[in-house]
């Protein structure tokens, strides 16, 4: 398993492609922007021409790609030129029902797929600490764990295909709501005059501590570093964020269920990308706050 396709050389690709080939994996990455490939060179990912390349000629395709449209486009191309006891792995974010079907396709031509979004942003794709929320079988699981233990510092076989992408998809939703909480929190702060680091000291020791404060403060100069601090450049972006809420929320339909605190972290989402704001991190929610 030295040899593996990636498709999808973007702000996460990039550097995920870039870990595996600095530990002795023989990488080959196809995107349609050529420009990333002047960077990449120095790490030794050589550009594949084809998608029938990338299909036939590796032990493992992993693709990272922006929505579900796309995803589905480059997996249908794959698996028809794949080649037999070839892995496939999409670390997309996109919906169940689409991430279902092309396992079932996958199936159908006897070739192991996994779903594996990620948790960590740009930061965690950079330093190969991020977290794989995971799909499928077991024994493929086991076969793709030593490249996750590469990319990332923990991996969690969630169930059955489609697994990986629900998870993801309850992670962001809390992620959303627990950042535009924060928001909330820190706009009664400033309106009585407090000190921004004690408020910091003590929510991050207290009961309302999270995530979403400990480790990606959204104040400047507070905290660990984080987009505050460089005008919220991503990061994770607010436009992503929007397009998994709208994933989980569409989720919540089917199921029948109200998400009354997901609909409203929604629509300010809606707001914040309306207003030319959706390139900039998802933590800028807290300017948005109503």
């Amino acid at each position: 398993m030295k040899k593996i396709g990636f498709v999808g050389l973007g702000n996460m690709g990039f550097y995920m492609s870039k870990n595996l080939s600095m530990n002795n994996y023989t990488v080959g990455g196809y995107d349609i922007n050529q420009s990333v490939f002047q960077n990449l060179k120095e790490f030794n990912i050589n550009q594949v021409s084809s998608l029938i390349k990338i299909a036939s000629e590796n032990d493992v395709i992993i693709t990272m790609l922006p929505n579900s449209v796309i995803v589905e486009e480059i997996w249908t191309e794959i698996l028809n030129n794949i080649r037999q006891n070839t892995l496939i792995v999409d670390c997309s974010t996109i919906d169940i029902e689409t991430s279902k079907k092309l396992h079932n396709i996958a199936k159908t031509k006897n070739i192991s797929s996994l779903d594996a979004p990620v948790s960590g942003g740009t930061i965690g794709a950079e330093n190969g600490t991020l977290t794989f929320m995971v799909g499928g079988d077991n024994e493929t699981y086991k076969q793709i764990t030593p490249l996750f233990e590469v990319m990332g510092n923990k991996s969690i076989l969630c169930g059955p295909a489609g697994s990986g992408q629900a998870t993801k998809m309850c992670n962001n939703l809390l992620l959303a709501i627990t950042m535009s909480g924060l928001g909330e929190a820190i706009k009664l702060a400033n309106s009585q005059s407090l000190d921004m680091e004690k408020f910091y000291q003590v929510l991050s020791t207290s009961t309302g501590s999270c995530w979403a404060l400990n480790n990606y403060c959204p104040i400047k100069n507070i905290g660990p570093t984080s987009p505050a601090d460089n005008n919220f450049k991503p990061g994770f972006s607010s436009q992503l964020m929007l397009k998994d809420l709208s994933l989980a929320l569409s989720a919540s339909l089917q199921a029948n269920l109200n998400l009354n605190i997901g609909k409203k972290v929604l629509k300010n989402y809606q707001k914040l990308v309306e207003n030319q704001e959706g390139h900039l991190d998802f933590s800028n929610i807290i300017n948005y706050t109503e």
